[in-house]
């Protein structure tokens, strides 16, 4: 019933993070979540061939949790905070040292005790795992939008000698 409580909460706060998010920071950071999201799947994988993340139950259960968490306030939390930092790494690393700390610590530490999953690591080398995808997201994103504005740049080049 806990669980199943916990997984409907998610799922409804990430909903409503939705929707108050304005549409064109969707947009803008829906390739760098697509990419964090891809990375922490495979981060997920990698925990539970190892044994080191385990949910109770069947493996349905293990699929479900981990879809719950990803896909939920995982991906629209990297939304959020590309948005509220809007391309500024000092207020971006803050966000995240305060968010990743209260999530490697605290709730981590809730989802054990109420059984939502075991992870076998330490929060600390959580804490660490976490902090460095934040980092590595924030790299795809720069790199992503110099991308983006020289392909915007080459293009505009094109149309005007057309």
């Amino acid at each position: 019933m806990i669980k199943n409580s916990i997984r409907v909460f998610l799922l409804l706060s990430s909903i409503v993070a939705a929707f108050i998010l304005p549409k064109k920071s969707f947009t803008k950071y829906l390739p760098v979540t697509l990419f964090s999201s891809s990375v922490l799947l495979a981060e997920m994988f990698y925990l539970t061939i190892h044994k080191l993340w385990k949910a109770k139950g069947s493996p349905g259960v293990m699929i479900c949790n981990t879809f719950v968490l990803v896909l939920g306030p995982y991906f629209f939390a990297n939304l959020w905070v590309f948005h509220l930092s809007k391309g500024r790494f000092l207020l971006y690393s803050f966000i995240n040292i305060i968010a990743d700390l209260i999530y490697a610590f605290p709730i981590i530490s809730l989802f054990k005790k109420v059984g939502f999953f075991k992870l076998k690591i330490k929060s600390s080398v959580f804490f660490l795992i976490i902090i460095s995808n934040a980092f590595l997201n924030y790299i795809f994103q720069t790199f992503y939008e110099k991308l983006n504005a020289k392909f915007k740049t080459d293009n505009s080049q094109y149309e005007l000698q057309e």
